[in-house]
Formats: structure tokens, C-alpha cells, sequence
């Protein structure tokens, strides 16, 4: 027994040595001398072969060391083998493997697999290929890895493509990134060059292109109803003959190139569906399940047409068609063939939000991911820019992440998306090209940990800090207020950033460029600094009168604004004499942007000031305009309106976002220009139990610097508005703070997702701020109260620290902002996570208009149930037995938009006890992370209901 126990001892030591050998890590470089040298696979001269001298010169950059490329394996070398023999089990993979105690294989799918490898080793040592004239390269003496490191890895989506000076002009960033590289370029050749993808606009281009067919056969084009015209950006799909020239053009394509394996079938821009008698009773043929009328149903068909053609035929051909944005077909029995794929491109979003965030993503993206063949994934056309602008700060670097996870979800096998096309001086824009590549390739990867790692290794630690900082300014002024509207061709910023932003922003940029001066003549790190502050700068050059007070108060100088615009101009100029293309906005140089400051010089550097003349606006019925389909009505008790009703399932005109069409609204007067918060009180009729999107409320303005005009029509705010079945009271919403320049219309417009029986606009009203962000007493002349006390001030504030106490509330501070609010969360988990209220004092006993000015930080998207307000005459525990029908709203939240809004609970009679309360959703699946209230605002009825002259100063 003894001599088994010695025997299984000895024989457990040799293992565990032999377990220690094994795993011995395996050494690339020590002490400043390389250790291993990289061998290409078959001593290959292209693409593996080039990727190994890469390899080869990055490696010695980090240690310090010389490394040779050898066509075999060198006695007294490690053999880095580069491109080894292998078997992928799925498209681009990598593989980076330590074969044994000399041999570590750096290889993958074919030779575009084994660049992604190389690239990814070299990121595990600490790289950071940052921008195209600069890689980050540590300091790294001992390279090595583990001895049994093993790692496999492949991406996400394998079409990974962008629109911008980087996809067209530098081959070799564009692979570092793993994004796809210009396919112009001979060196693509040498990794397996493989056609792309396409979901282009070609139907009306190539296949029956209307300069050909325009004169000679118009009815193969769009019939439009209401012009009696036709359109030549689409096609009737009815139509025999147009089909038969579209399969010819086609068969010639395919047989002419017979390695094609995508086809596109796409729309053009400026498209109008077919609205001929047949078209029409095609899309009434395929409702979806809540009666709509969906003319994307054209898209389908054409490409099934298409698909069951060639299908025979061509069995290797994919024919993709694009859907704009538009609802496409949730009908059940509509899908695609087994040989036809789709791809979105929903350009009319927020696009400071992910897309999960837009309402109507679910019914374009969502409904093809439905109807697609699980062989044929999604494409998405995608926006990550500011066209207007790509250099003015914009807050979207965050966003994509959430979008990248959302697109997972759904299935999507690649992304093509319009970047910012000038990549090197555009706001951050080589941060989110970089950001844009890692998270198409895993989009579960930490996006704050990707950010803090790019800006430390792009501006270094001091020029790093300073960018974060700007960085968090943004993702700030992104969830200050809810329904601001993002576009992607915004020129103004004051409808995000306020004047104290602009001030810091500059400040911090400029922090950026002092904390990287210094070291040697050519510092990257100053260099990408001062590509950064051109934001800062194009930024101040707008908003430099609104600047003016706040940097005095800040004890920031700035700088005279002739001396900013020479600072931009020669930032600008030392890119463009570095490379960078010399467009900073879509199709505008540097000279549209100059003409439009000197413009603005025009006008005297001084405080931005608007004189008030009414402290409320309020807008009945009477005054309001509209579109064609606006009516005024008046209810029997004679409350005036004004209302349209829309057929989603008839409608012959545009019945989308369309001012002529289904629109009321009132346009201010210049003379009202200024800040003030906008109101709008609405009714709806909905045919569903709940419609996320019945309705829009929103602002449009034109766009002034400095009272120079640089466009006509900007839109700073959108506002979903919800509604559901059986619910017809009226609704007053909040469109938030907003600057309205002269000229500015506020307006709402019909939803198009569910039928509604019709939408009513009561009121508009325009609020100044002073009465939301501070109590405004009575007007000195007004009638004492009983026993002479003071009249009831015009406002009161409820400010976070007169709630009810709680063991889950807590008080909370805004750092940038400066303010406090209440939090609902899970701190104390032995406590209930149950509400946030306030119970009414005598002070402040009577009837008021109920105001909360509210953040949910719902934990899904769209969250219709975000949270329940509400006035109640319970006690604490007993709230819902006794709650006010009439001053209950639901409020609605989002995963990624954890933005602060305004909730109206209506007229309200609050007695002394009376609560106002604020419960999170309580959705098993949905609970939110958590709640806040920052304030109770409580405005006189009678004073607010009608237009009053402004406050004293």
C-alpha cells in the first residue's frame, strides 16, 4: 500500500512539473532582444506576407528589439508562424495559439483572418492604432504570452463598412480597425478581395434607369395620385414590361460577372410609391394585423419577383432591396424568399439616441428581421454623423453601442454607415471610427472602457483627462432634456449645449493642447489635440455672444472672436496640409463655413439678450394654422379645438411629417424670440390599446449666429406623444426649455403607426422660465387673501429635500448642472423600492396646475410604463385606493435616454394631506434602475391660463 501511495506520489509530482513546463509562457522578446522571429506561412509574399512584416516592425517598436522575418524557422529563434494552416468555422475568424513551447500560429480565415489576428495580438500587447498617421505603441521590454494561450474569435457582422475619407483613401487603417478597406485599392487582392455586400439604389439607375426610360416609357414608373404625375425614383411593380426589362438588365449583369453574388434592387432618394389602381390593391391586399396599409409592400414583392426569377438560374445570387426608413410589412404570411434579403436605412431618427430608441425601428428593422430567411440576415444603411456640420460638437459617441447590441439582436450580418466623411478633423471622429470597428466586431464590448482606452493612448494622460472631460460634457448635454431633437443636419447647438457648456468645452479643448505640448517636434498627441479643439472652436464662433457672461463667470478669457477664427482657419489648414479632405461638411469646404462666421461679425460682440414682453403666451385654437387636413371644431360645452383626422389605410398625400398635410401649430412672433418653455394640450382617439407614437409634438426654427441667418429650417425638438383606447382627456405635454429664434414654429402631426380616429389641439403655450425654475410671487397689486395674508404666488417650487422621507430616496447632486433631486433605487435592499412623494403643507394648500419635472432610468427600450404619476387623497401604503383619475399619467422612459422631462398631472384642487407620488414601472421584465424627481412645480391656474405680460425685472 505504501509503495502505491509513494508510486501515485511521484507520479502526481512529474505531472505537476510536467503541467508547469507545459504552461511556460512563451517569450517574443526580453531584456530588449527579440526571442522569436516571424515566419509567413509558405514564405508568402502577399497578404500574409505583408501583415508579417507589420508584425515584424510593431513588434519591435514595443520591445525595444529588432525582429526578423525569415522565410523558415531560425535555430535559437521562437518561430512566430504567421498565416499556419487552419479551419475556420466561421467567416474572418482569427486564431492566435501557442502550438507548442517554440511555435505560436497567428492565422484565421484565409489571409483576411490571419490581419485580424496579427492586429489583435498586437492590441493585446497594448497597441492602439488611434488614427491613420498615429499609433499608439507602449513601451512593453518582456513580450509574452501565457503557454497555453488559445484564442478564437470572429466577428459579430462580417460586412463592416463606412462611408468617409478613411474607407476611400487609407487602405491600411481601415484594416487595423477591421473595418472593410477601400475597394479600389490592389493591396485588397492580396486578403481574398470579396464583392460587398449591396443594398444600393439601383433601380431606377441601372436596371430601368429613368434617363433612359423617363420619356419614352413613364408608365413604368410610380404613379402619384395628388400631382397626377409620375415619379422616376421608384417603379410600378405591376407593370409586365417594366419587370421584363428589369429581369434583362439583370441576366445581362449576372452573366456578364457571373462571381456577383448580391444583387440590389433598391429605391432612390426622393421616391413616392405607386399609387396606380393596381399598385393600390396590391397594398390592400397585404393589411397588417391592425388594418394598416403598408405600401412597402412594393419593396417586397419587386425583390420576391426578382428572387423567384433568377432563382433557378442563379441559385448562389442574394437580391437585396432597401427599405427607407418606412414601416415595412408586419403582416405574418409576407416574408421573403430563401434567395432575397432586405436592408433599412432610417435616416428620419434621433440621432443622439441608439436606434432601439426609435419608435417606429421595430416596425422597419424589426419587421424585416421577421421576414427574413435566417440565411440572409439584415443589412443596415446606417448615419453616424452630423452632415451639416462634422465638426461641431455632437453628442453621439456613446450611442452606438447600444446599436450595435440592438442590431445583434436582430439578426444583422453587416453595417454600412455614412461616418463623418472627413474622419480627421471632424468632432471625435476618429474616436468613433475606432469605436465604430470594435463594436461591430463584438457588440458586447464595454464602451466606456474602449473610450477611456482610445483617449489615454490618443492624447495621453494630461491631454486625456482633459478630453474626458469634454467627452462627459456631451454625454451631459445629451441627457439634459428629453425631446431634444438630434438630427443629422444640425448647424445650431443651443438647443443641447447651454452657454456654461460651450464655455467649458472650449476650456477643456484648450486644456487638451496644453497638456500635450512639449518632448520632441512632432508630438501626436498635440497634434490629435489640436485636431480636437476645432470643435471648440467651430462651436465658440457660433455661440460666442452667449459665451460672453458665462466665461466671465467661469474666470475663463476668451479670446476675441477674429482671433478664434484665425486660430480654426490655421487648425483647419494644418490638417488639409497633413491630408485630411477639405470637406468639413457635406459638400461645404472651409469657405461656406467662414462666409457664414463673418456674417455673424457683422453684428456687435455682446451678450446675447432677448427683452421679454409677456412672462406667458398662451395660444388658443383661434390663433393656431395648420395643413390642409386642420379643422376647428368646438366641443359641446364650447371648448374651441382644433383637429385632422388621418387614414393610414387610404391616404392618397405624403402622411408623414408633412406641414402641408396633418399639422397644427402656431409660428411666434420675432418679437417673442427668447427662452421659455413650450406647452401644448392635447386630445386623441386611439383604436388601439396603446399607441407609443399617436402623435408628434414638435419645434421648427430657422438658424441665426448672431442674427445672421444661415438656414430657413432646423428642428430642435420631437415629442412621441402617447395615447390609448379609451382615454380622451385632455393632455398637456412639455416640450422642455427651449430657445425659439423669430420665425420659430411649434407644431403637432400625426403619428403613422396605429390607426387614431383623430387628434385635437387645444392650446399652445409658451411659459418664461423664471415661473418653472423659481417661485414667482403674486403681483404686489393683486387682492390680499383672508385675514390679509399675502395673495397665492403666481408658482412654487417642491424642491427634492420637502419630500417625504424614505429609506430607499435619497438626495442626489448634479455636478455640471448644479442641482439636487431626489433618487429611487434599491440602496437599502431590506426596505421597499415604492415611491417618491410629497405631501401637501397649508403654505401651499389650493388649486394648481401639477407639474414634475422627472428622469426615469428605465431598463429597456421604449418603455411605456416607465413610471406612474399621480394625485391621491391616501395615506402612505394606501395611495392607489383613493388616486385621482384625472391627475394620473403614465410616463414613458428608455434605456439610453435617461434624460429629465416634464409631467403635467393637470389642474389639481390639493388640500392640506393630499400626496403627489411617483412610482417607478413595475413590470417583472422592466423594472428601471431608477427614479428621480428633482422638483414639484405648481403654477396658478388662473394666471397661467392666459397670456400675461412679462414678469418685473
Amino acid at each position: 500500500m505504501k509503495s502505491f501511495l509513494a508510486a501515485a506520489s511521484a507520479a502526481a509530482c512529474m505531472s505537476s512539473v510536467q503541467a508547469l513546463a507545459e504552461a511556460a509562457p512563451f517569450v517574443l522578446a526580453s531584456q530588449g532582444r527579440a526571442r522569436a522571429v516571424v515566419v509567413p506561412y509558405n514564405n508568402d509574399t502577399n497578404g500574409v506576407g505583408y501583415v508579417a512584416n507589420e508584425l515584424a516592425d510593431y513588434l519591435g517598436r514595443l520591445a525595444g528589439a529588432e525582429f526578423m522575418v525569415a522565410e523558415k524557422p531560425v535555430p535559437g529563434y521562437r518561430t512566430i508562424l504567421v498565416g499556419a494552416p487552419y479551419q475556420a468555422t466561421k467567416p474572418q475568424e482569427l486564431c492566435i495559439r501557442v502550438k507548442d513551447a517554440n511555435t505560436l500560429e497567428v492565422t484565421g480565415d484565409g489571409p483576411r483572418g490571419t490581419a485580424y489576428a496579427v492586429y489583435d495580438l498586437l492590441e493585446t500587447f497594448g497597441l492602439v492604432f488611434a488614427t491613420h498617421d498615429y499609433t499608439y505603441v507602449p513601451s512593453v521590454r518582456e513580450l509574452s504570452l501565457a503557454g497555453d494561450y488559445n484564442k478564437v474569435d470572429a466577428p459579430c457582422m462580417t460586412w463592416r463598412d463606412t462611408w468617409c475619407e478613411m474607407g476611400y483613401w487609407h487602405f491600411d487603417h481601415m484594416m487595423h480597425l477591421r473595418l472593410d478597406p477601400p475597394a479600389g485599392d490592389p493591396r485588397w487582392a492580396w486578403f481574398g478581395k470579396k464583392e460587398r455586400p449591396t443594398i444600393g439604389q439601383t433601380v431606377c439607375t441601372r436596371y430601368v434607369p429613368r434617363k433612359k426610360f423617363a420619356e419614352t416609357r413613364p408608365e413604368w414608373y410610380a404613379y402619384v395620385h395628388h400631382t397626377k404625375q409620375r415619379n422616376f425614383h421608384w417603379v410600378c411593380v405591376s407593370n409586365e414590361e417594366m419587370l421584363r426589362e428589369l429581369y434583362a438588365e439583370i441576366d445581362a449583369e449576372l452573366a456578364a460577372n457571373p462571381k456577383l453574388h448580391q444583387i440590389a434592387v433598391g429605391v432612390d432618394d426622393g421616391a413616392a410609391f405607386c399609387e396606380c389602381e393596381k399598385c393600390l390593391a396590391l397594398i390592400a391586399k397585404h393589411p397588417d394585423p391592425d388594418g394598416s396599409a403598408i405600401q412597402a409592400i412594393q419593396y417586397v414583392t419587386l425583390a420576391n419577383k426578382v428572387g423567384e426569377h433568377f432563382a433557378k438560374k442563379y441559385p448562389h445570387v442574394r437580391f437585396n432591396f432597401l427599405g427607407y426608413g418606412e414601416r415595412l410589412p408586419g403582416n405574418p404570411a409576407v416574408m421573403l424568399g430563401p434567395n432575397v434579403g432586405g436592408g433599412v436605412a432610417e435616416l428620419w431618427r434621433n440621432h443622439g439616441l441608439p436606434v432601439n430608441l426609435n419608435e417606429r425601428g421595430a416596425y422597419s428593422l424589426g419587421n424585416l428581421a421577421r421576414m427574413s430567411n435566417p440565411k440572409n440576415g439584415p443589412y443596415v444603411w446606417d448615419y453616424l454623423a452630423n452632415f451639416r456640420d462634422y465638426c461641431l460638437p455632437f453628442p453621439n459617441h456613446r450611442i452606438f453601442a447600444q446599436t450595435a447590441r440592438y442590431y445583434k439582436a436582430c439578426g444583422v450580418e453587416g453595417v454600412s454607415s455614412q461616418n463623418q466623411f472627413s474622419t480627421i478633423v471632424g468632432d471625435m471622429a476618429a474616436m468613433n471610427l475606432w469605436l465604430f470597428g470594435k463594436l461591430l466586431w463584438n457588440p458586447d464590448a464595454d464602451i466606456d472602457a474602449l473610450t477611456d482606452q482610445y483617449v489615454y493612448a490618443a492624447f495621453g494622460p494630461r491631454g486625456g483627462r482633459a478630453i474626458k472631460e469634454y467627452l462627459d460634457l456631451l454625454e451631459h448635454a445629451r441627457l439634459r432634456q428629453r425631446w431634444t431633437w438630434f438630427g443629422c443636419y444640425v448647424g445650431d447647438s443651443s438647443h443641447y449645449l447651454t452657454a456654461e457648456d460651450c464655455v467649458k468645452i472650449l476650456r477643456a479643448l484648450d486644456n487638451a493642447v496644453a497638456g500635450t505640448r512639449g518632448g520632441h517636434t512632432e508630438n501626436k498627441n498635440n497634434v490629435l489635440a489640436r485636431r480636437a479643439r476645432i470643435a471648440g472652436l467651430d462651436m465658440a464662433l457660433q455661440r460666442y455672444n452667449d459665451m460672453i457672461e458665462p466665461a466671465q463667470k467661469l474666470g475663463y478669457k476668451l479670446p476675441p472672436r477674429e482671433d478664434l477664427l484665425r486660430l480654426w482657419k490655421s487648425s483647419l489648414q494644418d490638417a488639409f496640409d497633413r491630408g485630411a479632405c477639405g470637406e468639413i461638411g457635406e459638400g461645404q469646404g472651409m469657405q461656406n463655413y467662414e462666409k457664414r462666421f463673418l456674417g455673424s461679425f457683422e453684428s456687435p460682440a455682446e451678450p446675447t439678450k432677448y427683452p421679454r414682453r409677456s412672462a406667458v403666451i398662451s395660444v388658443p385654437a383661434a390663433k393656431m394654422t395648420g395643413g390642409t387636413r386642420m379643422t376647428r371644431q368646438k366641443d359641446p360645452d364650447g371648448t374651441e379645438y382644433c383637429q385632422f383626422k388621418v387614414n393610414l389605410a387610404g391616404e392618397l398625400e405624403n402622411t408623414w411629417m408633412n406641414p402641408a398635410f396633418a399639422e397644427i401649430g402656431y409660428t411666434i412672433d420675432d418679437a417673442d424670440a427668447g427662452w421659455w418653455y413650450v406647452f401644448a394640450t392635447v386630445r386623441i382617439s386611439s383604436t388601439v390599446a396603446l399607441d407609443e407614437a399617436a402623435a408628434y409634438a414638435g419645434i421648427y426654427q430657422p438658424w441665426y449666429i448672431n442674427d445672421f441667418k444661415c438656414a430657413n429650417i432646423q428642428e430642435i425638438a420631437n415629442q412621441t406623444i402617447q395615447a390609448r383606447k379609451g382615454d380622451l382627456r385632455w393632455k398637456t405635454i412639455c416640450l422642455g426649455k427651449r430657445r425659439l429664434y423669430k420665425g420659430s414654429r411649434v407644431w403637432v402631426m400625426n403619428g403613422i403607426l396605429h390607426q387614431t380616429d383623430f387628434c385635437d389641439v387645444k392650446n399652445i403655450a409658451l411659459v418664461d422660465p423664471a415661473l418653472i425654475e423659481t417661485a414667482v410671487a403674486a403681483d404686489p397689486a393683486a387682492p390680499k387673501g383672508k385675514d390679509g395674508a399675502p395673495a397665492r404666488g403666481r408658482s412654487a417650487i417642491v424642491a427634492c429635500d420637502k419630500f417625504d422621507k424614505a429609506r430607499n430616496v435619497r438626495i442626489q447632486e448634479d455636478k455640471i448642472d448644479n442641482f439636487k433631486y431626489a433618487r429611487l433605487a434599491s440602496f437599502d435592499t431590506n426596505a421597499p423600492v415604492h415611491s417618491i412623494s410629497w405631501t401637501v403643507t397649508p403654505e401651499l394648500a389650493g388649486e394648481w396646475d401639477v407639474l414634475l419635472d422627472i428622469r426615469s432610468g428605465a431598463s429597456v427600450a421604449l418603455d411605456q410604463n416607465a413610471a406612474l404619476a399621480y394625485v391621491t387623497d391616501g395615506a402612505n401604503g394606501a395611495e392607489r385606493d383613493a388616486l385621482r383619475e384625472d391627475n394620473r399619467w403614465p410616463v414613458t422612459g428608455s434605456v439610453g435616454d435617461e434624460s429629465w422631462q416634464f409631467v403635467n398631472l393637470g389642474r389639481a384642487s390639493l388640500a392640506p394631506g393630499v400626496r403627489i407620488v411617483l412610482e417607478p414601472g413595475t413590470a417583472t421584465n422592466a423594472i428601471p434602475n431608477f427614479t428621480d424627481l428633482r422638483r414639484i412645480v405648481l403654477l396658478d391656474p388662473a394666471y397661467i391660463g392666459k397670456t400675461q405680460p412679462a414678469l418685473p425685472e
